[in-house]
């Protein structure tokens, strides 16, 4: 069965912030997510750092073999992979709050003609 949610962390040299990124996906309290990790052909030992969380359930990994050049493109790479019926860019410099898809997904479940929540 399709995971409810898509969350999508594309990335380029953010080494540094990586773990703790995914970390706050992995502890949301709304759990029914898979994550989509896209390295842009970083140099500073990202994918390193995905490839240590490939043991973590639901995470897909895209490592590029040439740099896209683009966020957009790494944003359009993971919107085609992913099965989610909601789908979260979750940029990979960033962090978020353990309640973030539970409050945005509970929104979006009970306003069906909305087509965009955001904090």
């Amino acid at each position: 069965m399709s995971p409810l949610e898509s969350s999508l962390v594309p990335n380029y040299n953010h080494a540094r912030f990586l773990p703790q990124r995914l970390d706050t996906i992995f502890a949301q309290t709304f759990q029914d997510f898979e994550i989509i990790a896209l390295d842009d052909c970083s140099s500073d030992g990202s994918q390193e750092v995905l490839t240590g969380f490939l043991n973590r359930p639901r995470l897909r990994l895209v490592l590029n073999d040439k740099n896209s050049g683009s966020p957009f493109i790494q944003w359009q790479t993971g919107a085609g992979l992913a099965a989610g019926k909601y789908l979260w860019i979750a940029e990979s410099d960033d962090f978020a709050s353990p309640s973030l898809l539970e409050t945005l997904v509970a929104v979006m479940e009970k306003h069906s003609n909305i087509g965009l929540v955001y904090c």
